[in-house]
Parts: C-alpha cells; sequence; structure tokens
C-alpha cells in the first residue's frame, strides 16, 4: 500500500502526471460503472423468460376449461389433437383452429365464455409477459408458481389494442407435475372490469389431464 502511495505522489511531480492521473480516474470510474449496468441489465432480464413453456404442453391433450363470471359457473370439456380443439357444447360437436370456430362445418361464434384464454399460444404470451413472485418446490419434484400479469398486457395480448388504466396487477398460479402444466388458476378481477367484461370478478382454472 506504502508503494502505491509513492508511487502516485512521484507520478503527481511529474509534467504529465496530473493528467495520467485524471484520465485514470474517470477510467475506472466508467469501467465500475458499465459493469453495475451489466448487472442491473442481467437481472431484469432473468424474471420469468428463462424457460421453455412450449415444452411444457404436450402435442395432444385434454382439459377442463371451468370459468366463474361474477360467481355464475361455467365448465367445458375441451380435446385438442395438434392445433386442432373440439368440444361438446349443449349437445352439439364444435372445432376451432384457434381463430375460428366451426359447427358442422359451418363457421360461428364460440359458445365459450372468455375462450382466447384455453389457447396454448395466447397462454405461452401470457407466461412470458408475467411476473414471478414465488416458486414452491415439493419432494416429489412438482413445481407451484405464483405469477402476476398487467391488465394492459393482457388487453393488449388478446385485443391487440394498447391501454393505460390504472389497475391492480391479476394473480395467477401455475402448477408443474413431470415437467408439464397439470394446472392454471388465473384471477382475472382487474382485467375483467377494465371494458365490464364482468361486474365483479372473473375466475378461469384449466386442469390438464395430460
Amino acid at each position: 500500500m506504502k508503494k502505491v502511495i509513492e508511487f502516485f505522489k512521484e507520478l503527481r511531480k511529474k509534467p504529465y502526471g496530473k493528467a495520467v492521473m485524471f484520465f485514470g480516474f474517470y477510467l475506472i470510474f466508467f469501467i465500475v460503472i458499465f459493469i453495475i449496468l451489466g448487472i442491473g441489465g442481467t437481472n431484469k432480464k432473468s424474471n420469468n423468460k428463462d424457460s421453455s413453456y412450449k415444452s411444457l404442453f404436450n402435442d395432444n391433450y385434454s382439459f377442463t376449461y371451468k370459468v366463474v363470471l361474477d360467481g355464475e359457473n361455467y365448465l367445458y370439456n375441451i380435446n385438442k389433437n395438434s392445433n386442432v380443439y373440439s368440444f361438446i357444447h349443449d349437445n352439439k360437436q364444435y372445432t376451432t383452429n384457434g381463430k375460428n370456430t366451426y359447427n358442422d362445418e359451418v363457421e360461428v361464434e364460440s359458445p365459450i365464455k372468455f375462450s382466447d384464454f384455453y389457447k396454448e399460444d395466447l397462454l405461452m404470451k401470457i407466461l412470458e409477459n408475467s411476473y414471478r413472485v414465488a416458486k414452491t418446490t415439493y419432494d416429489n419434484g412438482d413445481e407451484v408458481y405464483n405469477l402476476l400479469v398487467s391488465s394492459n398486457v393482457l388487453y393488449k395480448l388478446v385485443y391487440s389494442k394498447d391501454t393505460d388504466y390504472e389497475e391492480t396487477p391479476n394473480k395467477f398460479k401455475m402448477s408443474i407435475s413431470n415437467k408439464k402444466i397439470k394446472e392454471l388458476e388465473f384471477n382475472l378481477d382487474s382485467y375483467c372490469k377494465l371494458d365490464n367484461l364482468c361486474k365483479n370478478s372473473l375466475n378461469i382454472t384449466i386442469n390438464y389431464n395430460n
């Protein structure tokens, strides 16, 4: 340490010494700043986008889709084969490719409440844009994630429209078993009030039979 101090004392005595020390100080300063910014940027990106959500879904599966809208229950049993969903509602067979819904080969409106939310493409986008609050891992390897997602983000994903509402983030939970999604539970009270989609509450639960 003494040798370092003596070195700087001798350097200051030389004509170019103060200039060297000046630029050396600022060089060290900016190196430290870049290191701090680099660490901060890494942390921001590490939120909830560190896994391939596509791998959490099977190509073919069946699931129950339960919607509780203002206390009213709606339950649907849906099958997915490749990119085609099929279900029976009021004794009628429906199929959908995720965009268009058909009954007896005639295009119709989907009878399912909030039908966008069971589709795999939207669910993956929601997961990618969510914020992880907590993760619990059990002895058998099962995992449960508690997550938050903004209502403005949901509105953008569903309707492709930008909104800037003051809001409370929506809570949801993802349960994983054998590296596949077992259940998704959404509390969408905040989202559903944005455009008067509900009076008070909206809960959606998806149970997968992988």
